[in-house]
């Protein structure tokens, strides 16, 4: 789906608008356990909120732990257009609520399969 990591496992569901059409687009991920999404960048500005789990994320051209912070459940932050971030779960996985104005796309920093 535009916009999204591409990992396998990852579930995607649209909530509101389209993300390849022009507008205001809202998504919801959810990510399993223990999994390590790569570096990459968005053409749109987004808003997020962890909704369930911890979400550790991150922002630069490469992910390193020591730059992820944990957000639980109720946390808010952003992904600038354009700037590159990353993010992982632990044991408990996560859903995150994702909102942006489309067409939105998703622009590896680093190649989707590795992550530090």
């Amino acid at each position: 789906m535009a916009g999204t990591s591409g990992l396998a496992g990852v579930e995607t569901r649209v909530l509101s608008g389209d993300p390849t059409k022009p507008g205001l687009f809202a998504i919801e991920i959810k990510v399993p356990p223990n999994t390590r999404i790569a570096a990459h960048s968005h053409k749109d500005e987004r808003t997020a909120t962890v909704v369930s789990g911890m979400w550790h994320f991150g922002y630069g051209p490469h992910a390193d732990d020591a730059l992820r912070k944990p957000l639980p459940p109720g946390s808010f932050y952003t992904e600038p257009a354009g700037v590159p971030h990353f993010a992982r779960t632990g044991p408990e996985g996560a859903h995150v609520y994702i909102t942006g104005y489309g067409p939105t796309d998703t622009v590896y920093a680093e190649p989707a399969g590795t992550a530090h």
